[in-house]
């Protein structure tokens, strides 16, 4: 990786849930151009409240979020959107697809507005059905036609119609939340190489990932969540093993302020 500019900037966060759980503690990073950033930790550790925080889908107590010096807080999803960030959700099934609807209306749901897609009164037909035909190809998506319904495909394809949406609006800053999970090893490689090319053309990618093994083979550098708070950064994951990676999930170890603080690139 050749790290730029920062993209994503997140300071102090902090997250009470509705039970008076502190789910993000003090949480600071930032996401460079032309980075895979990788969050790693036993689920319940605030990576789901944190990338809730990061696409407005809940607000923080305290702290700042910021793209490209621009803060998302309060912003919602269109208007997050219109500021290059994209989403591959945690559960596709409920976040990342409308199921009754087609392949094709799926792939153009987040840029229906466009003016190349739009006319204003009316959709540019034409246009919808030649960008999804082409995304349907370029992401080898098994299908009869666009038109087929998604709910019938299976769980790599249904995963690949996501990404393929969410990767090919031109995205600066990806946040990628289990992108491969639940589905075959063909639908999972492709999805990998697919995140570590955008990533090497520059954009910046949020890799939260419960896979261990993803999480160190694709992620240029590395945070360690427990308890709501970073454990661990590591600059360059092939420093990391799976015992010591383990050792700070657990909270048997924890870095020091400063060497945790070494995430923000201040």
């Amino acid at each position: 990786a050749k790290p730029a500019e920062t993209v994503l900037k997140v300071r102090d966060l902090e997250y009470v849930n509705d039970w008076g759980k502190k789910m993000l503690d003090k949480v600071s990073f930032s996401v460079r151009k032309g980075e895979i950033l990788g969050i790693a930790g036993v689920e319940g550790n605030g990576q789901k409240e944190l990338v809730d925080m990061l696409f407005g889908f809940s607000t923080p107590n305290s702290g700042t979020i910021e793209v490209n010096g621009k803060s998302t807080i309060g912003l919602n999803q269109r208007q997050i959107r219109e500021e290059k960030i994209s989403l591959v959700p945690e559960d596709r099934m409920l976040f990342g697809i409308a199921g009754d609807a087609s392949i094709e209306e799926n792939l153009s749901s987040d840029r229906s507005g466009s003016p190349r897609l739009n006319n204003g009164m009316l959709f540019n037909m034409k246009a919808i059905h030649e960008e999804s035909e082409k995304l349907v190809k370029d992401y080898t998506v098994l299908c009869k036609s666009p038109a087929q319904q998604i709910k019938s495909l299976s769980g790599g394809n249904i995963q690949k119609v996501v990404v393929a949406r969410e990767f090919s609006n031109d995205p600066q800053l990806i946040i990628a939340d289990q992108p491969t999970r639940g589905i075959d090893v063909g639908a999972t490689e492709f999805i990998r190489k697919k995140l570590v090319e955008l990533s090497r053309s520059g954009i910046a990618v949020l890799l939260v990932s419960a896979d261990l093994n993803e999480v160190m083979e694709l992620s240029d550098s590395l945070i360690i969540m427990c308890g709501g708070k970073i454990a661990a950064y590591f600059a360059d994951t092939r420093e990391l093993t799976d015992e010591l990676m383990g050792k700070y999930m657990l909270g048997i170890e924890q870095q020091t302020p400063e060497e945790i603080r070494r995430v923000c690139h201040e």
